[in-house]
C-alpha cells in the first residue's frame, strides 16, 4: 500500500478499510492552506484517484478551526506572472483534482471553515459538521469574487438567495442554518465528529465500486453543473484581476500589519 509522497510538513495522511484520510494539520496558523499545502493535497487527490486501494477520500483537520483559507501571506505575494502560470494558483490545481476524483469524497469540519475551507465542501460529496462548526465565504470582504465554481456550485446547492447571503452579504453561517440549508448533510455533537465520520467514510468505501462512480457521476450531472470547468476559468480571470488591486492589496496589507 504506498502513500503519496508530501512535501509541506503538513499534510497528513491514513489509509485503512479502503478509507484515505487527509488531514490539515497546522493547527497552530488555524489551518490556513499555502502554495505547498494545496500542492501536497492535490497529490493526495491524485493517489486517491488512482490507487484501487482507495475507495472514498475523507478530508479533515487538526485543532478546534477546520481551515482558515488561504494564507494572506501567499496572496500577497504572489504576481499576475504566477498566476497566469499556474492556471489560478495551486488552490485550483487542488481543486481540480477533486472535480477529478469519480470516488466519494467526505469532509468532515470543526470549528470555524473560512473562504476556500467552505467552498471546497461544494466538491464532496458529503459534508459532516460538529455543531460548533460556523461557515464563511471571506471573499466580498477582501474586496475579492468567488472562487472554486462557488458562484455556480452555491446557489444550484443552496438557493440564490442563501448563496447570496454568503457571497455578496459575507454572513456567517451557523451549522444549524448549514443543515437546514444543505451546505452540509450532518451535524453531530463535537466530541462525536472524528467517530462519526470515520464510520461514513467506511460506509461509503464499502460500497460497490463502480455503481458509487456512476451514481456520483450522475448526481454530478444532474446539478447541471456539466461547464463546472468553464465557469472555474472565468472566475479564475477575475479573481486574479481583483487579487492585483489597489483595493485588494490595502486590505491584505492591513492584514498583515495587525498580524506583526
Amino acid at each position: 500500500m504506498t502513500q503519496p509522497e508530501l512535501e509541506s510538513g503538513y499534510i497528513r495522511t491514513t489509509q485503512t478499510n479502503g478509507v484515505l484520510r487527509l488531514t490539515i494539520d497546522r493547527a497552530d496558523k488555524r489551518n490556513a492552506l499555502t502554495g505547498a499545502m494545496y500542492a501536497d493535497m492535490q497529490r493526495v487527490a491524485d493517489h486517491a484517484r488512482t490507487d484501487d486501494d482507495v475507495r472514498t477520500l475523507l478530508i479533515d483537520s487538526a485543532g478546534d478551526m477546520f481551515c482558515a483559507g488561504n494564507d494572506i501571506g501567499d496572496f500577497a505575494n504572489a504576481t499576475p506572472e504566477s498566476r497566469a502560470e499556474s492556471g489560478g494558483g495551486p488552490a485550483m490545481k487542488f481543486i481540480k483534482a477533486l472535480i477529478a476524483l469519480d470516488k466519494p469524497i467526505l469532509i468532515a469540519v470543526q470549528g470555524q471553515a473560512t473562504g476556500i475551507g467552505t467552498t471546497m465542501l461544494l466538491h464532496a460529496d458529503l459534508v459532516i459538521a460538529n455543531e460548533s462548526a460556523r461557515f464563511y465565504t471571506a471573499f466580498i470582504d477582501l474586496a475579492l469574487v468567488p472562487e472554486a465554481g462557488s458562484s455556480l456550485l452555491l446557489p444550484a446547492l443552496v438557493g440564490r438567495q442563501n448563496a447570496a447571503r454568503l457571497l455578496l452579504a459575507g454572513d456567517t453561517l451557523e451549522s444549524e442554518e448549514a443543515l437546514r440549508m444543505g451546505l452540509i448533510a450532518y451535524r453531530v455533537p463535537d466530541a462525536e465528529l472524528a467517530d462519526r465520520a470515520t464510520a461514513i467514510a467506511e460506509k461509503l468505501a464499502s460500497k460497490p465500486p463502480e455503481a458509487v462512480r456512476l451514481s456520483k457521476q450522475l448526481l454530478r450531472q444532474g446539478m447541471g453543473s456539466d461547464d463546472l470547468g468553464g465557469h472555474i476559468e472565468r472566475e479564475i480571470e477575475h479573481f486574479s484581476e481583483r487579487l492585483f488591486s489597489d483595493e485588494v492589496r490595502a486590505i491584505m496589507n492591513k492584514f498583515l500589519q495587525r498580524k506583526k
